[in-house]
């Protein structure tokens, strides 16, 4: 376990701490930059509820440095797509990272891995991710993994067609 300490704020990781190199925390604020610009104006699925969550800037940002952080702990590629809004539905079951992949951001470090309906009989792996803020998160703890169907079967309903894990069912991440 590793202790994150940073002007006056102490953490401890429960998976893997990542700490993105420079190429890639700028390939995450593109990324995070061109997905914010893309769904400009375009309504939020049924799932998120917008007064639980943070401007869609920050929250794109940090995404793709969870994705970013999984695939440098997998040694995966991260394929950090940014495409038309009107390609969405070409491209919404494809993987962030490597084969099967789908990374989940969570915003508070006690939050489980949310696994949505959508995710099922495809073989994906939930990988769930804490991008650290007081790091600007440039540093994201990749705490662990689940397969989709398994995490389904483990959740509770958290939002429509959404259930959420304890992080305590959750398969620690260690790295490779």
């Amino acid at each position: 376990m590793t202790t994150v300490t940073q002007t006056a704020i102490e953490y401890q990781t429960r998976g893997v701490l990542v700490s993105l190199t420079d190429a890639e925390y700028a390939e995450a604020r593109n990324v995070g930059d061109g997905r914010n610009a893309q769904m400009h104006g375009v309504g939020d699925m049924p799932y998120y509820i917008r007064d639980l969550m943070e401007d869609d800037a920050t929250a794109s940002f940090a995404a793709a440095c969870a994705e970013a952080a999984v695939a440098q702990s997998t040694r995966l590629k991260w394929h950090g797509k940014v495409w038309h809004r009107s390609e969405h539905h070409q491209h919404k079951n494809e993987p962030d990272v490597g084969e099967n992949i789908e990374v989940r951001r969570i915003r508070n470090p006690n939050n489980g891995l949310c696994v949505r309906q959508k995710d099922l009989g495809q073989g994906k792996v939930i990988f769930v991710a804490y991008p650290i803020p007081e790091t600007d998160f440039r540093q994201v703890d990749v705490i662990g993994w689940m397969p989709a169907d398994e995490a389904w079967e483990l959740g509770y309903d958290a939002f429509v067609a959404t259930r959420r894990v304890p992080l305590t069912k959750v398969n620690i991440w260690r790295g490779r």
